[in-house]
């Protein structure tokens, strides 16, 4: 007859088994059944989620450079609040289940609370104003770029309706500073 290998006796406990007691007196002492990781994917770990601590307050200053860029009003920033957490919630629970490997752990939410703070501590007194001048300059330059394509509107329309006045078109043209029609003059049979 074969001896029968205990279950636990090919995995690194922290306390080794006891052969032929099935663990109980191990567990008795107060030891776990559970395999411990080697210090090193404990250390890859913590760097993942002080990474995700670190995305996470990037992500932060970005929407704080959007939102003191832009001046919302208060209830579009309200929505855009309750929007950007439930935006960010899944990147952090993400950056957790990759850091843990699917376990809970406490280690890794202090990686997380450690990277985050040390970026607000340290990257973000860089970052923010450096997005806040770039979020600056891109509504700048968009608009820029809408105000040389909408010259030919503002430019050429007058234009045209003098030259449909002077041909004598019949046309209804909007006034856009009064909201009303303007009418060219009409000759008393209306």
């Amino acid at each position: 007859m074969r001896p029968v290998a205990h279950a636990a006796a090919n995995c690194r406990c922290a306390v080794p088994p006891v052969v032929g007691t099935g663990g109980r007196r191990l567990l008795a002492q107060g030891g776990s059944m559970e395999p411990q990781e080697p210090v090193v994917v404990q250390g890859v770990a913590f760097a993942v989620a002080a990474l995700t601590g670190v995305l996470a307050g990037a992500v932060t200053d970005g929407y704080r450079a959007l939102i003191r860029t832009c001046h919302p009003p208060r209830a579009v920033l309200q929505a855009l609040d309750v929007l950007f957490v439930v935006l960010l919630l899944p990147v952090v629970a993400a950056g957790w289940l990759v850091a843990n490997w699917g376990a809970l752990r406490v280690y890794p939410l202090a990686a997380w609370l450690f990277g985050f703070v040390l970026y607000l501590a340290f990257g973000s007194p860089v970052v923010l104003p450096t997005l806040c001048w770039l979020v600056a300059t891109i509504f700048g330059l968009a608009h820029r770029i809408w105000r040389l394509a909408a010259w030919p509107m503002r430019h050429l329309r007058p234009w045209a309706i003098r030259l449909a006045r002077a041909v004598g078109l019949r046309y209804r043209v909007r006034d856009g500073a009064a909201g009303t029609d303007s009418r060219p003059p009409s000759s008393g049979s209306e």
